[in-house]
């Protein structure tokens, strides 16, 4: 898949405020790259007094116009008078909702809640996670809800989530008013975002759900409570888990035989980590040709740490005093030959494994004797 100049940004979330709390940094960051972003709220009514909290938040975003399913919150009948909770409602009515939304909004990126439901485990953030897996996969599939538009599948999902390490003041904040904590192991978290520079939007977007502020257990009402200082140091930073979109990259050769790496692996993984970086380079605005250029000076950094470990193999390495094995030399190589396959992805996309199959077979056939077709006398 070709990516656009500027990815398109789309969050799927349960209540009004979710979108500040969860990924209001990324959200703003995007805006102000110039890149399309948009919410989907799955609780409370258009007209319900939270409606005009949120439009303010996303016009202090760039978010665009609220975007809301009108489903009740799980904990608060009265969000939309004579409609079904969200987790009550039937699956494949929400399911198709989310899908005609992504289907108009052709996003690159699609964000949601993990699956513990954000911190507190609140049970419409779990199933606002639940219901969005679905309509991501739902909505490339062109069999499915033909009624909702042309079939498009989204570059990447991403949850938002919170480290065990990442918790820090706020879980004293959160216990404090009764509230149980649900982290990630730090190993299942695959990127953290510094939007530092965006806490003052995020705090101007925060205050914009002025009923959350003024009740005593809701986050923004425990966050202003806190110094300038200790509220930075919490909106400062988000953390998010990429989850597969689409199906694995390059032929399958022998998955279930664990002496044998599979190429859809491999190739998977290189994949995830291209768009990783494409997305975070596009977000900051930089030009494909760009990302490209500085992908393959980072190749080049490889290169130089290989031949330093390799000078280091024979001796001592002169500029930095150090010896290293030829273990470091074979990391070291690995790291280059990995990013020398990221820097083809990040160009070709998922037509780098048959591009790179191509070369490999011009070079055999320029540098190996053909194979034998019968026995030596």
């Amino acid at each position: 898949m070709t990516l656009s100049p500027l990815p398109s940004l789309l969050a799927v979330l349960a209540h009004p405020d979710d979108e500040v709390l969860l990924a209001g940094g990324v959200l703003a960051q995007y805006s102000a790259a110039g890149a399309a972003t948009a919410v989907v709220t799955a609780t409370w009514a258009p007209d319900s007094p939270r409606a005009p909290e949120l439009a303010d938040a996303l016009a202090i975003l760039g978010a665009g116009q609220p975007r809301m399913l009108g489903y009740a919150d799980a904990r608060v009948p009265q969000s939309a008078p004579g409609r079904p909770r969200l987790c009550d409602a039937p699956l494949d009515e929400v399911v198709a909702l989310l899908v005609s939304h992504i289907r108009e909004l052709r996003p690159t990126i699609v964000i949601t809640h993990d699956q513990n439901g954000q911190l507190t485990g609140h049970p419409d953030h779990i199933h606002t996670h639940r219901v969005t897996q679905l309509a991501v996969h739902a909505a490339g599939l062109p069999h499915l809800y033909p009624e909702a538009g042309e079939p498009w599948s989204p570059h990447a999902l991403y949850v938002g989530t919170h480290p065990d390490s990442g918790i820090g003041e706020l879980g004293p904040l959160l216990e404090r008013v009764g509230k149980t904590v649900h982290s990630t192991p730090d190993e299942q978290v695959t990127a953290r975002i510094d939007v530092s520079p965006f806490v003052a939007t995020k705090w101007a977007a925060i205050l914009a759900h002025r009923s959350q502020i003024e009740g005593r257990r809701a986050l923004p009402a425990l966050l202003s409570g806190l110094t300038e200082e200790a509220r930075h140091r919490i909106l400062a930073t988000e953390w998010y888990t990429r989850l597969d979109t689409r199906p694995a990259r390059g032929p399958v050769l022998d998955s279930l035989n664990p002496h044998r790496a599979d190429q859809a692996d491999l190739w998977d993984t290189i994949g995830r980590l291209g768009e990783l970086f494409t997305d975070l380079d596009t977000a900051r605005g930089l030009a494909p040709e760009l990302q490209w250029t500085l992908q393959v000076l980072k190749l080049t950094e490889e290169v130089g740490e290989s031949a330093q470990a390799v000078i280091g193999a024979w001796g001592t390495n002169p500029r930095k005093r150090q010896s290293h094995t030829w273990l470091d030399v074979q990391e070291e190589v690995a790291d280059t030959a990995i990013t020398s396959l990221v820097s083809l992805y990040r160009m070709l996309g998922d037509q780098a494994p048959a591009f790179l199959t191509s070369v490999l077979e011009n070079k055999a056939a320029k540098f190996l004797p053909p194979a034998s077709t019968g026995h030596n006398p």
